[in-house]
């Protein structure tokens, strides 16, 4: 592992010597609440564009984030599910947001074994995906524990455009029972945009996609990944009123089957089949007066998801968790030091769920920011900020912010900063009448819960030059109250049993060795440990990411590699060193003409299968996969 990561880093560093006839894009981020560069932001700051998703072609937000710079992968033990973990942290740690709306945080509050998050804009609407590591509950609240992950969508413009995707799957996934479980799909989208009038544009996406379940080669009779079938729908509306002011009205919705073959503690056979759909409604403005600049937005997005089971068994409750946000926002200079943006939320989550007493409950928010980014001399820039949280019931919380950016020289910024931030116990936890069996099995809620808190510190440092930049991190963050199941597995009740302590070193590169040849590479060292000292769960100590990219005379050529090692995972009570893994992809694109591209893609190329290398891993990767995809736009 050593040897390869000095060799991944220094190919990253010496490759500058030849970069020669190109020059790195700027980039602008827009996570931290005001747009600026990635160099400049306050904090670790991972942008991809839309070359690069259309580069990865993958089917959901998971698979376009995975092998960035402190991104890795936990597996939730349910149909071969995985979820993102920024630094150490738990997915319920990470705040995913779709053009900087909050989507239901289920992850969480439906349960623990859920990835629903990742599944809510289809690829193909997406223009970039911001990914912003370290606590950011100062502009965020709650759930931004970890980071956040936001999800820009495209936006219409004045003039008629549109594209057409289709792709297809066949996957090397040989079934060892005779079914056509293997891993193979589809999927086929559209997106139509353009201005009805001046300052009036509509636009329309849709997307139909299945990917089939794999076989275990371990269980017989039983699914490695699940099977799943999404259609999806979004709708929008901009109208400009006047100059430098903006309306929008977008609708969204998504129906979703997912099912696999698994077995109850007694060894009795069955399908689980669980249907999803999504929902989200959005009503926004956003103007500009002389240097002033406010938004006003209300939306609410719900979730509802109900499961079945074959052959006897009884599925699980039905659950439908409602968010709803009214939020507004204001950005002014403040003479010619300061830049401040203040802002006002209100929040409130239900949660529908028969094993509630009342069948539902909800909690609600009210929240309050204000954030300074203050030019100390030309070269430093201070941001301080505050937020206040008052939660229905839990009570006040402040979460304060500092962090300082210094432009050592033209090429070298140095940066330091602190957070704190909070994440309130969600419904189901609180509740001490809340009460879920399933067979042998009982979990109960408990009143008694505090929020858990965390301290993060940060030093950083961004070197670039035209056709080379480096960014390199040291991060340490203290977690405590970390909420838990405790007791035997037949009697469990969540507490404020655990304290984590994660601390690392994040290192990135982007290199153009040429007019047509760009390197990229990143790693992550991360010791994540509990109040103990003991190493936590699924958290890899070494996460290696490396790709290069040829793109000359109308072909794009790209091989990416992600490596994980140093992890354990526990399992019915067991911890277990797992082995450590390599995934490759390759894949290619030809430009056919100015309307039409035609795309080939081989993902797992050595067809890895985690259960071959240890049955204690919670998660699977799809069997080597040959994707065939057609793009058209005019």
């Amino acid at each position: 592992m050593k040897k390869i990561v000095l060799l991944s880093l220094l190919s990253a560093v010496t490759g500058s010597a030849f970069a020669e006839n190109d020059v790195l894009d700027e980039v602008i981020v827009t996570a931290t609440r005001s747009e600026i560069d990635t160099t400049e932001a306050p904090g670790s700051v991972t942008v991809i564009s839309r070359k690069e998703i259309e580069e990865k072609g993958g089917e959901n937000v998971l698979d376009l984030i995975r092998g960035t710079t402190g991104v890795s992968l936990q597996g939730i033990g349910s149909g071969g599910r995985k979820t993102i973990s920024l630094r150490g942290m738990e997915s319920k740690h990470t705040l995913i947001l779709v053009d900087g709306k909050r989507i239901p945080g289920t992850n969480d509050t439906i349960g623990p074994n859920t990835d629903y998050q990742y599944d809510w804009v289809p690829t193909s609407q997406i223009e970039r995906i911001e990914v912003v590591r370290g606590p950011m509950s100062v502009l965020y609240g709650s759930d931004a524990l970890g980071g956040v992950i936001n999800i820009i969508t495209r936006r219409p413009g004045n003039e008629l455009t549109g594209n057409v995707k289709l792709t297809s799957r066949l996957a090397n996934g040989d079934s060892i029972n005779g079914s056509k479980d293997d891993g193979d799909g589809h999927d086929a989208s559209f997106n139509i945009s353009g201005g009805v009038s001046d300052n009036f544009q509509l636009s329309v996406g849709a997307e139909n996609s299945r990917r089939a379940s794999v076989d275990s080669q371990l269980n017989l009779g039983q699914s490695a990944i699940e099977g799943r079938k999404k259609e999806q729908l979004s709708l929008g509306a901009d109208w400009q009123p006047a100059e430098d002011h903006n309306i929008e009205l977008k609708y969204s919705t998504g129906q979703e089957k997912r099912w696999y073959d698994t077995a109850t503690s007694r060894n009795v056979l069955y399908q689980s089949q669980y249907d999803i759909d999504r929902d989200q409604l959005s009503l926004g403005w956003k103007g500009t007066v002389g240097k002033i600049t406010s938004s006003l937005r209300a939306y609410q997005g719900k979730v509802d998801i109900s499961n079945k089971a074959t052959n006897g068994v009884a599925g699980t409750a039905p659950q439908k968790l409602t968010d709803t946000v009214v939020e507004g926002n204001i950005s002014t200079p403040l003479g010619e030091k300061h830049f401040i943006t203040a802002g006002l939320e209100h929040r409130i989550e239900e949660l529908e769920n028969s094993n509630l007493v009342s069948n539902k409950e909800n909690f609600s928010l009210n929240s309050l920011y204000i954030q300074d980014e203050i030019d100390i001399t030309d070269s430093t820039l201070l941001t301080l900020g505050t937020r206040f949280d008052d939660h229905e019931v839990f009570g006040n919380e402040v979460s304060p912010r500092v962090s300082v950016v210094w432009s050592a020289s033209d090429n070298l910024k140095l940066k330091g900063s602190y957070g704190h931030g909070f994440k309130a116990p969600n419904i189901k936890q609180a509740s001490s009448d809340y009460v879920f069996a399933f067979g042998p099995y009982s979990i109960s809620g408990n009143s008694d819960l505090e929020p858990e808190t965390s301290d993060s510190f940060e030093v950083g440092a961004n070197y670039t030059r035209e056709k080379f930049s480096i960014d390199a991190a040291i991060f340490d963050s203290k977690v405590k109250n970390l909420i838990e199941l405790t007791g035997p597995l037949t009697d469990r009740t969540y507490q404020n049993i655990n304290e984590a302590r994660l601390k690392g070193v994040e290192i990135s590169s982007k290199i153009l060795l040429t007019e047509a040849l760009t390197l990229n590479t990143g790693y992550q060292y991360l010791d994540a440990k509990d109040g103990d000292g003991i190493r936590l769960n699924q958290r890899p100590q070494h996460t290696l990411s490396t790709g290069i990219t040829w793109d000359k005379n109308k072909w794009q050529w790209n091989l990416n590699a992600e490596y994980l090692s140093g992890q354990i995972v526990e399992k019915n009570n067991v911890s277990t060193d797992v082995p450590s893994y390599t995934i490759l992809n390759a894949g290619a694109r030809r430009s056919i003409n100015k309307n039409l591209d035609l795309a080939i893609r081989l993902d797992n190329l050595t067809n890895v299968r985690l259960e071959d290398k240890s049955d204690a891993f919670l998660h699977e990767e799809y069997p080597r996969t040959l994707s065939l995809e057609l793009r058209g736009k005019f």
